[in-house]
């Protein structure tokens, strides 16, 4: 019942802070231009998108009410300083680059579609990009020439042979012609947003007068975090039998400690909010207790039951991040655990000792970071302890507290 009461706890307070959160503003100063070429400031929502989007929200105020840009309406759109998206209907090639769904045709299929391109640059020549899912493409223009993409694929030759179609860097030389672009800089230029954006920067360098924007600069942010943690919690754990009730057992709630490590990468998309997590730690549960025997209700002829419960568990799961300010945040976990046992059981003191071997179980967390500080409130998830036992079943519940310090 008390971790029934705890859980409920949990839940209630991750549903206020979820709600808090997306009840924020989350809107940034930006503008769009519609099919009538009129610009409008407005507030728009920035989610950082990892798939390039078919419209967008936005506020016309920052307390207005929230409306859709769609791209049959909006000719481009952006936030002040950091992306902009132009609509353009361009010949795209969407072959898979899945090894087991390559096509043995080297050219390209190319088929007409309406997008909203990401700028990743803006100058004398322009470089763009579209993903959808692990579909990648880029794309460039200049003043005499219209959006185009530039052409990589991946196909398949002989038996066991994959080739490439590098057609984008004949594409690049025929286009970014200046002294400072030489034919060894496009040779060593690989298919993505780093080194493109590079070699467009660098040809725009070299032409006099004309300004560019990089929209592909961010700042550079830690992809991977490590914390030391440390954690105390509150444990109980009940086992039943199958074929006799009277070995049932409920065992008392228990402190327990426990301590670790956590590495976070974080997700290079909606703003960092998203990270992967993996948090191997110790932790030990120990606690006893008296069963009557069967057919007696006297104190004096009991079993004794003890349960010495030692894991090294390994919890990887995800987590998100609801930014307060540069500083705080809040999060969410939640975590599929492996479960590995160090000397464990359960033992009756008629003899009878049940081996506690390794499980899996699930937890979902909520927490508070600031700085290089955290603190989290985790809650276990119902764990079976028997792995090796058809007439045993068990529960075991766990409610902790975690404090977390980034060391880097």
């Amino acid at each position: 019942m008390i971790f029934k009461i705890k859980l409920q706890l949990v839940l209630t307070l991750s549903l206020l802070i979820v709600n808090s959160i997306f009840a924020q503003t989350n809107f940034e100063k930006g503008t769009f231009t519609t099919n009538n070429n009129e610009t409008v400031n407005c507030f728009i929502k920035n989610i950082d998108w990892k798939n390039n989007p078919t419209e967008f929200k936005y506020k016309l105020t920052e307390d207005g009410k929230i409306k859709s840009g769609d791209i049959e309406f909006i000719k481009s759109f952006g936030v002040d300083g950091i992306s902009k998206y132009i609509r353009a209907t361009v010949n795209i090639d969407k072959s898979s680059s899945n090894v087991n769904n390559l096509s043995a045709n080297k050219n390209p299929k190319l088929e007409e579609e309406q997008l909203f391109l990401k700028v990743y640059f803006e100058g004398k020549a322009n470089l763009y990009y579209y993903e959808e899912g692990n579909l990648k493409r880029f794309f460039y223009s200049t003043k005499e020439k219209e959006i185009t993409q530039l052409i990589y694929k991946e196909y398949l030759f002989g038996t066991n042979s994959i080739g490439e179609n590098n057609q984008y860097k004949q594409q690049l030389s025929n286009t970014l012609k200046c002294d400072n672009v030489t034919i060894k800089n496009i040779r060593n230029v690989d298919y993505n947003g780093n080194d493109l954006t590079a070699i467009f920067e660098k040809y725009n360098n070299c032409v006099q007068g004309t300004e560019a924007i990089n929209y592909n600069k961010k700042d550079k942010k830690d992809l991977f975090n490590f914390r030391a943690k440390l954690g105390v919690g509150l444990a109980s754990l009940s086992i039943n039998n199958r074929v006799s009730s009277s070995r049932d057992t409920n065992f008392d709630n228990e402190f327990i400690y426990r301590f670790g490590g956590e590495l976070e990468m974080i997700l290079p998309f909606n703003n960092n909010k998203w990270a992967l997590i993996v948090e191997p730690s110790y932790q030990s549960y120990s606690s006893n207790t008296y069963i009557p025997n069967s057919g007696t209700v006297s104190l004096q002829n009991r079993t004794k039951v003890e349960v010495n419960y030692s894991t090294i568990e390994i919890p990887v799961g995800a987590r998100h991040y609801f930014f307060l300010n540069d500083e705080s945040k809040i999060f969410v976990n939640a975590f599929y655990t492996l479960i590995y046992t160090n000397n464990s059981s359960i033992e009756f003191s008629n003899g009878t000792e049940l081996e506690l071997e390794k499980a899996a179980g699930q937890s979902i967390g909520v927490g508070y970071s600031y700085k290089k500080f955290s603190l989290e409130c985790r809650y276990e998830l119902t764990r079976e302890v028997f792995s090796n036992y058809k007439s045993w079943r068990s529960d075991y519940n766990q409610l902790s507290l975690i404090f977390g310090y980034q060391i880097f």
